[in-house]
């Protein structure tokens, strides 16, 4: 595997665990904040702030992985011209 591979995994997978912790951070601050007034348990099972923590989880994982995979190619790109 190449270099430019191998930092692109590395920064996607980075960009992912990072993704995940801040996005259900921001979506409990945010549940907890906009979304506890409503009363979304009898429709959906979940509390409101569970439910954003949810969404924001993934939406952040997938967010961030993608932008980790271009900042770790970029970063290998620019190793690269350095030598």
């Amino acid at each position: 595997m190449d270099r430019r591979m191998m930092m692109g995994i590395t920064g996607g997978f980075t960009g992912f665990v990072t993704g995940l912790i801040g996005g259900a951070f921001l979506g409990l601050v945010v549940g907890g904040t906009f979304l506890g007034g409503f009363n979304i348990h009898e429709s959906t099972g979940l509390e409101g702030y569970e439910l954003a923590a949810y969404v924001g989880a993934g939406i952040g994982a997938i967010v961030l992985a993608a932008v980790g995979v271009k900042i770790g190619k970029r970063a290998a790109d620019r190793k690269q011209q350095e030598r």
